[in-house]
């Protein structure tokens, strides 16, 4: 039986959902949850984004956070009770895997700690649920490789918040998401699975990307499920080297919130798109 092993930050929920799936498979797996960034290491992000994009990026960027921060305070009774994209990942679903399954909390997953851990587990593959950039020292560690799911259409968008970037320059047609092999690049490594994600009809844009988040999370698990079943990946090559995204600032936020009204104004009534892939590459193992 292959061994897995999960990473997410901030214990996401995608990530228990995961862990859930691989429960109902009988597939043993291990749990690196990364608690939250040093503020030097944070410090050091935004120099680096300052010098790579400028300081009216920087600015952008953190008047979006602080933004997001309000509203997160003003909505919080009606956030408390709106949907959510991982209903059945409640506090017990978590503290049960936790209980079952080897976890380690860290901030640094690359200290030698984590990576002795990692090691022992001896995992075949490690599944990214929400995952900062890695090294070789820590994805290397998989036997058979290291597997992530991307929200965005590969190689198109890499980075964050590739769909607020692709609305933001009015472009609703290259929304979506992707299962890619991690290698040294951000995002840059052979795709699994590649598939668009059309605006199709939820209200708003925070309905329409909680259920991006669902469905691709459920298509992760339907690439690990067919793994844990003797499919052999089959991977092919990104086309060509994609833009990468930075995360989104206040002004690409308010473009998409527009542009994705203005898209769901514009799509015909009743009208529902082809739901393909464009590709998915596993083979009988």
């Amino acid at each position: 039986m292959l061994s897995f092993l999960i990473l997410t930050t901030a214990d996401l929920p995608e990530a228990y959902f995961l862990g859930s799936f691989l429960e109902s498979m009988g597939a043993p797996f291990a749990l690196v949850n990364i608690v939250g960034r040093p503020i030097g290491n944070q410090l050091q992000v935004l120099s680096r984004l300052r010098r790579n994009r400028g300081l009216a990026y920087v600015a952008d960027f953190l008047l979006a956070r602080a933004s997001d921060r309000v509203e997160l305070w003003i909505r919080r009774k009606e956030l408390a009770h709106a949907p959510r994209a991982f209903p059945e990942v409640d506090a017990r679903l978590v503290s049960g895997i936790r209980a079952r399954h080897p976890h380690l909390d860290c901030s640094d997953p690359h200290a030698s700690e984590v990576l002795d851990f990692v090691r022992a587990q001896a995992p075949d593959y490690i599944l990214l649920a929400g995952a900062p950039f890695l090294r070789p020292a820590f994805y290397g560690l998989a036997r058979r490789g290291a597997l992530n799911r991307h929200l965005g259409l590969l190689p198109d968008f890499r980075g964050s918040d590739c769909a607020l970037w692709a609305l933001s320059m009015n472009r609703p047609d290259a929304v979506g998401y992707s299962i890619h092999v991690v290698n040294e690049r951000v995002d840059g490594g052979d795709v699994v699975l590649r598939r668009p994600f059309p605006v199709t009809g939820d209200p708003s844009l925070e309905d329409y990307l909680r259920r991006m988040r669902r469905e691709a999370s459920e298509a992760f698990a339907g690439v690990v499920g067919r793994v844990v079943e003797g499919a052999t990946l089959s991977p092919l090559p990104q086309a060509h080297k994609g833009p990468y995204c930075p995360p989104a600032g206040w002004i690409t936020q308010r473009r998409a919130l527009r542009n994705y009204a203005r898209a769901l104004r514009q799509r015909p009534h009743g009208a529902l798109p082809d739901d393909h892939d464009e590709h998915i590459r596993l083979l009988p193992g």
